[in-house]
């Protein structure tokens, strides 16, 4: 019997290269060693130093939401909110400041997708002690922007041509090629979408009597509808033939104001009354005047309740403004073509008011159809949100997209804000990570929920999906804040912020962020709203976040010829030991010993006697990635015998 000693060098006493740090490290022994044939080897004893870290490795998950708290008896699908996974980008066991600056990260990237969260300047989380200076956990800052944004009308170059052609100035776009469909996508601190706080979007100077104008999500490419570019959004056609809005009825839009044949008619897009799924641009009766079984008198939501729609020649200016959930058209006086002002309490005001502004539509960009050649407009206030508070402000960095495409997308021939396509059956083209992985219905599954569901009532008939008699007020603003919206972590299993869609993605990291035995942070009750302009969530951990590892290490020697297998990994391995988490002491962390008394021996498969002059030890995980909490140095001693 032989007994191998090997350490790693201490990183205070000399420097650490990648081949001697704790966790991997090679010993040399210049005259070499012979190992007799037929031997076999264990782990004799283990000497470690595990840091107190936090846990954040492989297949540790929290998700984040930005909406209404939902109540105990509160239904998932009344919802306009839907959960925003977070991509592991830690993947590691990190000290909790270094923790706390990645994690950060984290949380910016995840509220990137909401343009009044300020995830350039408002996201904080801070390592918190007690009275006695050690830590006891984390402080968690979410704030809102807070402010109304100053208009940025999109400069020239940022017109993204659908179909036809066009000049933009910076100002006026003019068809130049027939029938134009155009969006603004205007990025990084050039513009970016539209403000949900107090928003502004404003054409006039219409040269034409035939235009649509609105706000949409962002759309890709000219792809066919249901495609990727549509972000799955394939316009259906109902009974009457109609689907979408242009001179041909083809162009998508969220909201719209068009105006056709000396009249004008307002717009948006929701599902099909029939079922199918599928949604259509539905017109919205802001004119209703009379009082039936299924309609009211629209006076409360439109200064033009007259019975018939405007006459184009009146309207000289159209503006859409946005507070949160509630969306405006007003004309060049101010007055409301129309706005849910008032909902009521009955199922009333179906096919009467605009649909709320929920998270698929978080991020809108102007869009314009021009019908002819020659035919022109301006753009004169467009009240967006830009990089100054937005975490990477690019048009792929929006939720409906990130579920059809992640945004961390491989490069494609010709860029997406230069026409290109992307092909998602490609994988030279798409590419996804696990949390958006089945996420590809969860836009769809936003657009049906029930508020949107109850406006598609038409010509006296209910529509056939359920819900449709489910009405909820439109939450709009509170000082300088969305009003009733907070941003939540789901840090635990939980069915009400959930459904079966992200079952397989469960978060589980309410013990590492301070949270357990919760599921939602913050708390009820525990939020600090702060400063003047309200908006800004303040809390703290529930408890002192868990410091121990609870991840398995293994020990694993690649340079000799032993064989294990690694059934977690499906592929053969090099692991001879798993160190167990306490020492014999009962030590979990810090400077821990372990010995072996019961030791397994592997073969060494050598048949006749082996020189060796190198030896590797390396600490992995069950994933046989390094087991990167440990510090200072490591030393194993390992029993060689003759093979019994």
């Amino acid at each position: 019997m032989s007994l191998i000693i090997t350490s790693s060098n201490d990183p205070k006493n000399s420097p650490q290269l990648q081949v001697d740090a704790p966790y991997q490290y090679r010993n040399n022994f210049g005259s070499g060693m012979s190992i007799p044939a037929n031997s076999e080897i264990a782990v004799e004893s283990v000497k470690i130093n595990r840091q107190p870290t936090i846990d954040y490795e492989k297949g540790q998950v929290c998700n984040f939401w930005m909406g209404e708290r939902l109540a105990d008896n509160a239904s998932f699908s009344e919802s306009l909110s839907y959960i925003i996974p977070a991509v592991n980008t830690v993947d590691r066991s990190l000290a909790p400041d270094g923790f706390a600056e990645e994690f950060t990260e984290v949380i910016k990237t995840a509220y990137s997708v909401h343009p009044e969260i300020d995830t350039v300047n408002g996201v904080t989380m801070t390592p918190v002690a007690d009275i006695l200076g050690g830590f006891k956990g984390f402080r968690y800052n979410i704030n809102q922007v807070g402010a109304s944004a100053t208009s940025v009308v999109p400069p020239s170059g940022s017109e993204k041509v659908l179909w036809g052609g066009v000049t933009y100035d910076g100002t006026t776009l003019t068809s130049v090629d027939g029938e134009s469909y155009v969006q603004f996508q205007p990025e990084d601190a050039l513009g970016g979408p539209m403000s949900l706080l107090d928003g502004v979007l404003k054409y006039n100077n219409f040269t034409s009597s035939s235009w649509t104008v609105g706000l949409s999500r962002p759309i890709l490419n000219d792809a066919p509808a249901g495609d990727i570019g549509r972000q799955n959004l394939d316009l259906g056609v109902n009974e009457a033939g109609f689907a979408g809005l242009g001179p041909d009825e083809d162009q998508f839009f969220d909201f719209a104001v068009q105006s056709s044949g000396g009249l004008i008619k307002c717009y948006h897009s929701v599902p099909e009354s029939d079922g199918a799924p599928h949604t259509e641009m539905r017109e919205i009766n802001y004119y209703q005047k009379a009082d039936t079984a299924l309609t009211k008198n629209n006076a409360s939501n439109s200064s033009f309740a007259t019975g018939s729609p405007l006459i184009t020649s009146k309207v000289t200016a159209v503006e859409f403004r946005i507070q949160n959930e509630i969306l405006t058209i007003v004309d060049q006086n101010g007055s409301f073509i129309v706005a849910p002002l008032f909902v009521g309490t009955s199922a009333s005001y179906k096919d009467q008011v605009p649909k709320p502004v929920g998270q698929t539509c978080w991020k809108m960009y102007p869009t314009v159809s021009l019908w002819a050649t020659g035919d022109d407009l301006d753009i004169v206030t467009y009240k967006c949100r830009t990089s100054s508070t937005i975490k990477k402000n690019i048009v792929p960095n929006t939720w409906n997209i990130k579920c059809m495409i992640h945004e961390d997308m491989k490069t494609i021939d010709v860029p997406l804000s230069e026409g290109g396509a992307i092909d998602k059956d490609n994988d030279d083209d798409y590419t996804t990570s696990v949390p958006w992985k089945g996420a590809f219905n969860w836009v769809q599954d936003v657009d049906f929920r029930s508020p949107n569901i109850r406006l598609i009532d038409e010509l006296g008939v209910e529509s056939t999906l359920s819900g449709h008699d489910y009405v909820r007020p439109y939450q709009g603003i509170s000082g300088s804040s969305l009003a009733s919206y907070e941003p939540l972590l789901i840090v635990g299993k939980t069915d009400k912020y959930t459904n079966t869609l992200t079952s397989l993605w469960q978060p589980n990291m309410a013990d590492q962020l301070g949270m357990k035995p919760f599921s939602i942070a913050p708390l009820i009750n525990s939020v600090s709203t702060t400063g003047a302009t309200g908006g800004h969530a303040s809390f703290l951990s529930a408890h002192r976040p868990s410091m121990s590892s609870e991840h398995s290490t293994f020990i694993r020697v690649p340079t000799l010829n032993h064989k294990t297998f690694n059934f977690g990994t499906g592929n053969p391995s090099k692991i001879l030991f798993q160190v167990p988490r306490f020492d014999n002491a009962g030590t979990d962390s810090g400077a821990l010993f372990f010995q072996n008394a019961d030791k397994t021996y592997i073969d060494l498969n050598n048949m006749t006697d082996t020189m060796i002059t190198d030896l590797d030890v390396q600490f992995v995980r069950k994933d046989e990635k390094f087991a990167k909490d440990l510090t200072g140095s490591s030393e194993v001693v390992f029993s060689v015998r003759n093979k019994k």
